[in-house]
């Protein structure tokens, strides 16, 4: 299993950078979606550091209304929960930054963002998901692990694929129970029919049934993996799951 568990992070990291907050789009008009989107974070990023540099020059207020702050998510508010998914310019430029695995200027933003308004939970669950996603993609399971469970104790509302990022790190490090738990909260805490509910679930199923199979539970995790399966976003990613899957099997034999 050992070589396909390296493969797991990431295919759930290259699967999550980029996601939006809208959770109820078809697969094919959300990849263009994001892609839009990414490309966009790529060129107003320069933009929007010079928009708050002018912002801190000017005493912490919003131009054009010096009686009110600016708001520390630049459009998040409001935009955050519409419909059509939109994002804020810092949640552009911090997909941007971890598309390219530029974990420095990710977490320059994201610390940024929390500088201006420390209360605001979107901001500081923000900055811990990338600071657990580059643990994760160092394979420092110690760092990482310590985020998520402080990141619990604020009561943070990480992306679930952050978490299961740190499962599978676990899987890999030799400690599968410790894997299998945190699986377990983030299919717990899965609710929804949309398709990215369907591919979270999924992902949850996958890193579960795997950590089964480490511990020796043949059949439960053929049955996770087999479900997984049937909740894969695409043909490519289901071809994927099906190794575990035929590994699982065939170890069984």
């Amino acid at each position: 299993m050992g070589a396909l568990l390296i493969g797991v992070i990431a295919v759930i990291v290259s699967m999550v950078i980029g996601f939006s907050t809208a959770r109820d789009q078809a697969q094919a008009a959300y990849a263009t979606s994001q892609a839009q989107q990414i490309a966009a974070g790529q060129a107003i990023a320069a933009e929007s550091a010079a928009a708050h540099a002018a912002q801190d020059a000017n005493g912490g207020m919003a131009d054009g209304d010096p009686s009110s702050p600016a708001s520390p998510l630049a459009g998040a508010g409001d935009d955050a929960d519409d419909a059509d998914g939109t994002m804020s310019v810092e949640e552009l430029a911090i997909n941007s930054a971890l598309e390219n695995e530029d974990y420095d200027t990710a977490e320059k933003v994201a610390r940024e963002l929390v500088a201006r308004n420390p209360e605001d939970p979107l901001a500081r669950a923000l900055l811990q998901t990338v600071r657990i996603e580059r643990a994760v993609a160092a394979g420092d399971i110690a760092s990482a692990d310590a985020l998520l469970s402080e990141a619990r104790e604020l009561a943070l509302e990480l992306d679930p694929f952050a978490a299961l990022g740190v499962a599978d790190l676990w899987i890999s490090e030799g400690e599968p129970d410790r894997g299998l738990a945190i699986a377990e909260l983030v299919l717990k805490a899965t609710t929804g029919t949309t398709d990215d509910a369907r591919y979270l679930r999924g992902s949850a199923l996958l890193i579960r049934g795997v950590a089964k199979a480490e511990l020796g539970d043949l059949a439960g995790a053929t049955k996770d993996i087999e479900e997984s399966i049937e909740l894969a976003p695409d043909e490519e990613t289901a071809v994927e799951w099906q190794q575990y899957l035929d590994e699982i099997r065939e170890k069984s034999r």
